[in-house]
């Protein structure tokens, strides 16, 4: 009981600690340092409860994790409960409902496994995306006091980042790169606040314009990261009467496919 799980060193992992307070029941706390404007990121939200299942189940790493997002996180102390609802040889399952003042914020349900003990065939038929190098991107048009935004090295292709600088140029994809500001290393939980750390890409068809609360997150994770910055696109294939798909793939600096995702988003038009 009373069993705190530090991740490594650095703000996100300091923002994503846990500590155990009952059975089956951790808490976090929410850092004002993930804020953008006055919302905290999705994906780090929805990494804090993936790290407390990391924590409860009997195997470590994440394969797949599926987040819905059903009310308006705050800054401050979130209760994580967490239910197991299977324990098997090579992988376990669970669900962690993340709470504040009584309130269900998050849902988040994961299947995990060991990826030191994983083996088996592998095949990639997505290439490598063509994109300029993270000395030749531009570092996204935002302010620069944001605290998400000082957490991030967020650099996109010139062309993307004039579509949120008012001249959008309709292809609904970014490219770029992501990593720490400060650093330091990433872990399979930061690849859930990865997929969701750019701008919705349907401003590269409208700008800059509208709200575009996410209602599901899903991450599927392939294999850790090596050090050094992550190569993304993000794109958004279809939308149906304001409800937007977006898939975002994350490669490490060594070319290995780290992480797959996709969510499911409102796009509300400013009246």
């Amino acid at each position: 009981m009373n069993k705190v799980v530090q991740p490594p060193e650095g703000g996100f992992a300091q923002a994503t600690a846990i500590k155990q307070v009952e059975d089956n029941v951790w808490e976090g706390n929410f850092s004002a340092d993930w804020l953008i404007g006055q919302t905290l990121n999705g994906g780090y939200a929805m990494a804090v409860g993936a790290r407390v299942l990391g924590a409860a189940l009997p195997h470590p790493d994440p394969v797949t994790v599926t987040g819905h997002f059903l009310a308006r996180t705050e800054v401050g102390p979130v209760r994580c409960e967490v239910e197991i609802l299977r324990k098997g040889g090579g992988s376990s399952s669970g669900v962690v409902k993340l709470i504040q003042n009584g309130e269900l914020k998050i849902q988040v349900t994961g299947t995990y496994g060991d990826m030191a003990r994983q083996r088996g065939e592998t095949q990639n038929f997505e290439p490598i995306p063509d994109m300029p190098s993270v000395d030749q991107c531009v570092d996204l048009p935002y302010p620069a006091n944001q605290p998400f935004r000082k957490q991030m090295l967020q650099r996109m292709a010139a062309l993307n980042v004039r579509s949120l600088e008012g001249e959008p140029d309709g292809s609904g994809t970014w490219k770029g790169w992501l990593d720490f500001a400060d650093g330091s290393d990433k872990d399979l939980f930061s690849m859930v606040m990865f997929s969701d750390a750019l701008p919705p890409p349907v401003f590269s068809i409208y700008g800059p314009e509208g709200w575009v609360p996410t209602l599901e997150l899903s991450v599927q994770l392939h294999q850790r990261p090596c050090p050094g910055p992550l190569r993304c696109i993000f794109r958004t294939n279809f939308m149906t009467e304001g409800i937007v798909n977006e898939e975002c793939l994350l490669w490490d600096s060594e070319d290995k496919i780290i992480a797959v995702a996709r969510q499911t988003a409102k796009y509300r038009l400013p009246k």
